[in-house]
């Protein structure tokens, strides 16, 4: 029976292998390298463990930032591909110690596997990569030895929602309620609405960047979203996509760029980038870092979150209407 090693690594080829696949910024049309490994490629190359190169590690700050943002899709995806990255250095030593202990080596497996998934989601989201590596190593041989030292060849019962803190989800994929209503300045959902869509349509006019919004209202209306999911359409919502069945609903972050460079990104928090590279050194920076080579560049997602941006939802028609009123139309 294929122990959890191997599922893991199966899945990941299944899925991605023979492709070429961008460790950098998650999106080959993104990124600024001219060429991607296979996953296969990649892997062999990636030295982890106590090594200390500098492209692997650059390499393991990308995959976590990739696995921490993002649609839950591709947080999973990232996510197994960083415990496939890890278990290359437990093969031996799980063979070892089934071998010591005459227990199962797929239980061993199993149980380095659950240590990892319990350091992953237990560790606070502004951990450092390399420090992040080393709690989950740690953390992987401990479940291993606790298992052995039990006296009993068995592997843990519980669900894998115990090893993920309560409500971890719920913030994640739940909707600020600043980004949809504003209940102390406006009561009716609607009119909260229309006021957000038009305020950000006049901004826009005024910036000069209605024409790039207008593109994408098109697109939005010709039904070609790309690969931006929909945001989900709330009960308030559902009377402006019932006449059509169309949900033309997209975020302010739809309209920017995916990525900005590091030093703009540090400019942004009035720092400057000695500064920001010494935070992310010792884990304070308020956003995440990943690397193109030699080049560092950052989540716009998660630059407005560290600059408290609310990723508001808006509606073609609203923006639309709010650079119309600043035209003076």
């Amino acid at each position: 029976m294929a122990d959890a090693f191997t599922v893991i690594t199966d899945q990941i080829l299944l899925r991605y292998g023979g492709k070429p696949i961008c460790a950098h910024v998650g999106d080959l049309r993104l990124c600024a390298m001219k060429k991607h490994p296979t996953y296969q490629e990649l892997r062999s190359q990636v030295r982890l463990g106590r090594s200390k190169s500098t492209a692997s590690l650059r390499l393991w700050e990308s995959v976590v930032t990739l696995a921490r943002e993002g649609e839950r899709q591709q947080r999973e995806k990232w996510l197994m591909i960083a415990l496939d990255l890890l278990t290359p250095y437990f093969r031996g030593w799980s063979k070892e110690l089934a071998r010591n202990w005459n227990y199962e080596v797929s239980d061993i497996r199993s149980a380095i596997t659950e240590g990892l998934l319990a350091a992953w989601s237990s560790t606070d989201d502004r951990t450092p990569p390399k420090k992040l590596q080393e709690i989950m190593m740690r953390n992987a041989f401990a479940s291993a030895r606790s298992l052995v030292n039990s006296g009993s060849p068995e592997t843990c019962t519980d669900s894998v929602d115990a090893f993920i803190p309560e409500g971890a989800h719920e913030s994640i994929y739940t909707l600020r309620p600043s980004s949809i209503i504003d209940v102390g300045a406006v009561r009716d959902p609607d009119a909260n609405e229309r006021i957000r869509g038009e305020r950000i349509g006049s901004l826009l006019q005024r910036m000069g960047a209605m024409d790039h919004a207008a593109g994408l209202h098109s697109k939005l209306r010709d039904g070609l979203r790309d690969e931006t999911p929909a945001p989900p359409v709330t009960p308030a919502q559902v009377g402006r996509s019932w006449v059509d069945g169309r949900n033309l609903y997209y975020r302010i972050s739809d309209l920017l760029p995916q990525h900005i460079g590091f030093t703009k990104a540090a400019s942004a928090l009035g720092i400057s980038e000695a500064q920001a590279s010494r935070k992310a050194r010792d884990g304070s920076l308020s956003f995440r870092i990943l690397w193109a080579g030699n080049t560092r560049v950052v989540s716009v997602n998660s630059l407005m979150y560290a600059l408290g941006i609310p990723d508001s939802i808006v509606h073609p028609d609203d923006v639309q209407n709010g650079a119309s009123h600043i035209n003076g139309k």
